[in-house]
């Protein structure tokens, strides 16, 4: 019988942002953005930087609606079955009031090598917040998954609170 090893947490910490909110393991690196798209990059080893749960945020200037869900799964969906070598293993789009997700789990290739991630997309009012879980191999991505499930049914998207200035 083969016995499955799975990663140890020593406590959960919360990331916050005034639009997004997740816990991650507290002893996760915390990866320094290579661009200039406003998120957060963390993992569990600095020198595997391809094995992180990442978020990103983009403002898209217009508003979204439960009426935009098809067209933007359809894009979204689309672009992923273009992925070379990829396999589909769970897709899913809902509506939650005036919150849309698309969520989706596949592996496919990237330069010859074999890649496994999950992504949830939220679409609120203007914002766009995409979360990645991902392997730098199947097996990194399959012993982390207890750890990415966390950070990802954790996630929260919400309203900014207005910021109120007590030196008025």
């Amino acid at each position: 019988m083969v016995t499955k090893e799975y990663p140890w947490i020593k406590g959960l910490t919360w990331h916050r942002h005034p639009y997004y909110s997740f816990f991650a393991p507290m002893d996760w690196h915390l990866f320094q953005r290579p661009d200039d798209v406003i998120g957060v990059i963390v993992g569990p080893d600095p020198a595997d930087p391809l094995t992180v749960f990442a978020v990103t945020l983009k403002d898209l200037g217009t508003t979204i609606t439960p009426d935009d869900l098809d067209v933007i799964a359809e894009g979204f969906f689309g672009t992923i079955e273009q992925l070379p070598g990829v396999q589909i293993e769970h897709r899913e789009q809902k509506v939650a009031g005036k919150l849309l997700e698309l969520q989706t789990k596949y592996s496919y290739f990237e330069n010859d090598t074999p890649r496994k991630c999950w992504v949830r997309v939220f679409y609120h009012e203007t914002r766009q917040i995409t979360m990645r879980a991902q392997g730098s191999t199947p097996e990194r991505y399959d012993y982390w998954l207890p750890m990415f499930y966390q950070a990802m049914m954790t996630a929260k998207v919400h309203k900014a609170k207005p910021r109120f200035d007590i030196n008025m």
